[in-house]
């Protein structure tokens, strides 16, 4: 703990670090979160041989060491994750939001001589890959059991998306460990999709292929990633103050072609927020319907 090397986080130093982290990623910590912002800061300033909260912050501010905004925000964020998280969600993607997309898609491809685009999914702060991953696997077996026999793999692309570049180069590998299976993935789906190799193991070409990685933040103007059919944007609004959930909403608004779906955690909502979307119930989760 910071006390323990001697170090104390000043109530007027908590106050500006937390300022300097909503500007740079949009995630709120107020005065209660006191202990939270030094327990996390801590090895950062241990790793880069910065002596007090106070020169950190003077860090930050004047730029003088290489990388560290990024490196701050990474210690902040959280990268909470694993395979098919909350399961719900994901046979609600399934058996619903999957065969609603093949049906817009089918609907695309007949009223257009130009050939129909990719169904479109982003996958909003994917930290290590294990939702983008598990949003291509369950297309996958969706594909395999009789879900489309008119869709194949490459006509599903998934764009996943995290603030840290050094998370996002971790996801690009698509190798995770026994610890990182067993937090979701049962033994058949990873004997289909996995190979072990070096003691770890690695996703197979075909899921892998499904997804593009990129870095983005949320707090920078204009989203810029294209029209998507679904958007998995759980466990991020409850982060955000009131303004950044509406502009956050209304740039997701207008990412989704229309009648294309959003889902997000399971403690967040549109509530107060945006009367853009339809709210529905699907295999027991929450599933907003843009209108």
């Amino acid at each position: 703990m910071a006390s323990e090397r001697g170090l104390v986080l000043q109530p007027a130093t908590q106050a500006e670090l937390s300022r300097w982290i909503t500007q740079a990623c949009g995630v709120i910590l107020g005065p209660d979160k006191a202990y939270l912002l030094e327990h996390r800061l801590t090895g950062l300033l241990t790793e880069l041989k910065i002596d007090t909260f106070e020169a950190l912050r003077d860090r930050l501010l004047d730029g003088r060491i290489a990388g560290l905004r990024e490196r701050v925000v990474e210690s902040i964020v959280t990268h909470e994750t694993s395979f098919f998280r909350d399961r719900h969600p994901f046979e609600a993607y399934r058996q619903n939001l999957l065969p609603a997309c093949r049906s817009r898609w089918l609907a695309d491809r007949s009223s257009s001589m130009m050939p129909a685009r990719p169904i479109r999914i982003w996958s909003a702060a994917c930290s290590t890959g294990q939702e983008p991953v598990s949003l291509a696997i369950g297309a996958l077996e969706w594909l395999r059991t009789g879900g489309a026999a008119d869709l194949r793999p490459s006509d599903i692309r998934i764009v996943a998306t995290d603030i840290s570049n050094r998370i996002i180069q971790q996801a690009r590998t698509g190798r995770y460990s026994d610890g990182d299976l067993s937090r979701g993935m049962s033994p058949e789906l990873r004997t289909r999709y996995f190979r072990p190799e070096n003691g770890s193991w690695v996703l197979e070409n075909e899921p892998a292929g499904m997804i593009e990685y990129r870095r983005f933040n949320f707090v920078e103007a204009g989203f810029g990633l294209g029209i998507f059919d679904l958007v998995f944007c759980r466990n991020v609004l409850i982060y955000f103050d009131d303004a950044l959930k509406k502009r956050v909403i209304e740039e997701l608004q207008r990412s989704l072609a229309p009648g294309g779906y959003l889902m997000l955690g399971s403690a967040e909502s549109l509530y107060g927020i945006s009367d853009k979307f339809q709210s529905l119930v699907m295999q027991g989760s929450q599933v907003y319907l843009r209108t």
